[in-house]
């Protein structure tokens, strides 16, 4: 999710069962961890239970983002675990501040390896899901957190595997993948028109964007593509600025061909410089939820290789 990403990378059905709490006592240490998978508007959310600075656990729902640059928590949950924090700054419209206090988190049984130096309160925030968007969530999980492991988004079976470096097996046909250096951030290609495209793999956002450059010239080489201006149908649950949306008739993602896929546009410079700069190579968009949704997803970030396969 392009949301809060430069700060953060330089210091964005019924409900299911929350995941087990972190054992007390294990035998061995914990490799992996499985856990329900809501996906809401496209976007993936998960249980994390986190130590309050009593020693209880406090249950959070987190989006998880493999575009967003920190490991954000909304101001009500992080004082309901005890946490403090620094002085707040104003960072695209946003109060951010720096926590000071120790923070400990798991998936399942699974503790996570967190940077102390990118956990942030938004202060006065109670909700990180953009605003008009459905669905609530207390944190975010970010892409340099989920770069230390092996993590599986499948959407068709709703469930989240994360784990550590060569204890999962993956599934699917391989595809490269490369990741950016700090920031985490998976980079795929997809093909359109004969043409090979580098995109941002964000589950952060529920639908896929381009540059407005790209989006152009899509539409000028086919009229009959259907196209709108500004946000158009699913693309409204995106939030932020959206200049137009397109349908494309027929895209390839590795040995996956997809029909009827929308896009929607941003401003020139967005993907080509900003979210270029923090990519192992330069993109022109990034793809998100409403493709990812099709899938399983393996991003076996050590290995920088993608596994996709489909029902």
């Amino acid at each position: 999710m392009l949301r809060f990403s430069v700060l953060l990378v330089i210091s964005a059905c019924g409900s299911p069962a929350p995941p087990a709490t972190p054992s007390q006592a294990t035998s061995a240490p914990v490799d992996r961890a499985t856990v329900p998978l809501d996906v809401l508007g496209n976007r993936p959310y998960v249980e994390l239970a986190l130590k309050a600075s009593d020693g209880s656990l406090r249950m959070g729902r987190f989006l998880v983002d493999s575009g967003g640059g920190g490991f954000l928590l909304a101001e009500p949950f992080a004082r309901s675990l005890g946490l403090t924090w620094g002085p707040a700054e104003a960072e695209e419209g946003k109060q951010m501040a720096s926590v000071t206090s120790p923070v400990a988190a798991f998936i399942g049984d699974l503790p996570l390896e967190l940077d102390a130096g990118r956990i942030i309160v938004l202060v006065g925030e109670t909700n990180l899901v953009p605003r008009g968007a459905p669905g609530r969530a207390d944190g975010l999980l970010p892409g340099h957190v989920l770069a230390r492991y092996h993590v599986v988004f499948d959407y068709p079976k709703a469930t989240f595997t994360i784990a550590r470096s060569g204890a999962l097996p993956p599934v699917g046909a391989a595809l490269p993948m490369p990741v950016g250096q700090g920031s985490g951030f998976p980079r795929t290609e997809i093909l359109v028109d004969g043409v090979r495209h580098g995109f941002l793999l964000d589950t952060g956002a529920s639908f896929t964007m381009v540059s407005e450059v790209l989006l152009k010239t899509w539409g000028a080489a086919h009229p009959d593509w259907p196209r709108h201006p500004g946000a158009y149908g699913e693309a409204a649950t995106l939030g932020g600025r959206t200049l137009e949306t397109l349908s494309v008739a027929k895209l390839q993602w590795g040995d996956a061909t997809l029909a009827e896929v929308g896009v929607t546009s941003q401003p020139e410079g967005t993907f080509e410089k900003w979210m270029s700069s923090m990519m192992a190579a330069p993109i022109v968009g990034s793809l998100a939820g409403n493709v990812l949704k099709q899938f399983r997803v393996d991003l076996d970030y050590p290995n920088q290789t993608l596994y996709l396969a489909r029902p």
